[in-house]
């Protein structure tokens, strides 16, 4: 192959053409509309390879066919078209991203963990709030009792349902109940939840948010750059800790 060519041919194999196909296109390009012989000819590739690899190139909207008489001559599409290729690539991989950053926390509740050992998990972004909050959810509903307790404050309560509006919705419908004790002022009360006020502190603003449900306690706060961020620790002792601390503060309030 032209060395002049041998970066756009790696730039083709990494959007998903076979070498075979990549090849078949660059020599098409030098040509006007030919048969199958004489791509082949000079690609060197067999007819049979090279028919399909230009059944490839049509497909993905590379090359095009004509019939002249009883034959079928292909000619390349416009290079820019390339363009196209690279953007449904990135289109895909951006659902695909949408979609792992739902799917794997999930998969990761369901990793077997070793016995004994805590099991720590972290998250970034508004989409990683979202996934604990799934994880809430999930872990949640199979309980003998569905509840779960949280320590809010208001710095951080415009970021935690960002991203899933629609998890107060989802935790009634599951007839999760909560309660919550929140530092500051605000904050909604809805259905199946309580919810207890501490005064904030003058001399500093708690910008943390902690959930305690099932065996795990998820710590979500803020960056220096406002980026949330989340850690959930699976672990029976340190839920039960957090639980019991609750349950007294509680009490007093």
């Amino acid at each position: 192959m032209n060395t002049d060519n041998a970066s756009i041919h790696e730039v083709l194999i990494g959007l998903g053409l076979t070498r075979q196909q990549s090849a078949t296109y660059l020599a098409l390009l030098k040509m006007e509309s030919v048969s199958i012989r004489k791509v082949a000819a000079l690609t060197g590739i067999n007819r049979g390879t090279t028919y399909e690899a230009m059944k490839g190139l049509v497909a993905i909207g590379l090359a095009r066919s004509k019939y002249i008489g009883k034959r079928e001559y292909y000619a390349a599409e416009s290079p820019e078209k390339i363009y196209d290729l690279i953007r449904e690539k990135r289109k895909e991989a951006w659902n695909m991203l949408q979609v792992s950053k739902r799917e794997i926390p999930i998969l990761m509740a369901e990793q077997v963990q070793p016995q004994g050992v805590p099991l720590v998990r972290y998250y970034e972004d508004e989409e990683g709030v979202a996934a604990i909050l799934r994880d809430v959810l999930q872990t949640c509903v199979a309980l003998p009792q569905p509840e779960y307790c949280a320590y809010s404050s208001q710095p951080l309560r415009q970021f935690i349902y960002k991203k899933f509006p629609q998890f107060t919705e989802r935790r009634i419908a599951e007839g999760i109940s909560v309660k919550v004790i929140a530092i500051g002022e605000g904050g909604e009360i809805a259905a199946s939840s309580e919810r207890k006020w501490i005064a904030e502190p003058t001399e500093s603003t708690p910008s943390s948010y902690t959930l305690v449900y099932g065996n795990k306690v998820a710590h979500i706060s803020i960056a220096d750059n406002d980026t949330p961020y989340g850690v959930v620790i699976e672990d029976e002792g340190a839920a039960s800790m957090q639980r019991l601390l609750f349950k007294q503060l509680w009490k007093t309030l």
